[in-house]
């Protein structure tokens, strides 16, 4: 059965950011109960100016919450840019692959996901099975969930 395996986010906290708020801004993306199983690793880094950079690394091993969450993600996004993301920003294999997101992490602190690749939240998804049948399955439960929420 094809499935959503994981999520690996990184995202940059740079010296003028609030590390809570970029956290925030990644379980605004990701929802409340995702967030909260979610683990973390940090690396300090030094930027060309010698400015300390935090590169956190952010796990979700859940399966049904990174389904849940790669729903969410895509419920924000236009057909095209669902369509981008497969065609453009993935790297499929005979067994499973990888797609690649990039979103706004500014967008993402205030509540809305947009795609960005200036300053991003970064998403690898790790997918699991038939490809093609795993995106038809994702496309058809998010016609599901917008006609649930037009009723």
């Amino acid at each position: 059965m094809p499935r959503v395996e994981k999520l690996v986010i990184q995202v940059l906290c740079y010296a003028t950011e609030d590390p809570k708020k970029v956290l925030k801004a990644v379980e605004n993306v990701l929802g409340a109960d995702a967030a909260r199983k979610m683990s973390m690793s940090s690396e300090r880094l030094e930027g060309y100016y010698g400015d300390p950079i935090t590169l956190m690394r952010i796990f979700l091993l859940d399966r049904e919450l990174c389904e849940k969450a790669l729903l969410r993600i895509f419920s924000s996004l236009s057909s095209s840019e669902r369509d981008e993301l497969w065609r453009d920003r993935s790297k499929l294999g005979r067994h499973g692959g990888k797609l690649y997101i990039r979103l706004d992490k500014q967008e993402a602190f205030l509540g809305r996901i947009r795609p960005s690749d200036k300053d991003p939240i970064r998403i690898v998804v790790e997918l699991r099975g038939d490809v093609k049948a795993l995106r038809k399955m994702l496309e058809e439960k998010l016609q599901a969930m917008r006609a649930e929420e037009g009723s």
